[in-house]
């Protein structure tokens, strides 16, 4: 039985790059490890970048509907990704409007009002 070969989704944000296909996650040159559902999340603000991506959106990744049965759920994954993304990093790319949801774009990219890198 023929079968089509895998394509391989990658996406690149700034220094970050995400393969989707095998979950690889690499900044800066060096490989990043996070686990599946956080690598989810980080796509979906990749896909998205650099416009921002509401809490009920991650939500949606995560729990399967965009009800947010826990804001600090989604602000607890956001953290997680946030302190193997961007601690360590000359610059930060996940940023916060708050009240609003997350954002991942360069500084230079980011002017809105209220949005803000939390170093958490």
């Amino acid at each position: 039985m023929f079968r089509p070969p895998r394509t391989h989704e990658i996406l690149t944000v700034e220094d970050l790059f995400l393969n989707v296909t095998q979950y690889k996650v690499v900044r800066d040159g060096k490989p990043l490890r996070l686990n599946p559902t956080n690598i989810e999340v980080l796509a979906l603000l990749m896909r998205r970048s650099p416009a921002i991506v509401t809490q009920s959106e991650i939500a949606t990744v995560l729990w399967g509907d965009g009800t947010l049965k826990n804001k600090n759920g989604v602000a607890t994954r956001i953290h997680e990704i946030r302190q193997v993304v961007d601690i360590g990093f000359e610059v930060a790319l996940i940023h916060t409007l708050h009240g609003v949801g997350y954002r991942l774009a360069a500084v230079e990219d980011a002017p809105e009002k209220g949005l803000v890198h939390q170093q958490s």
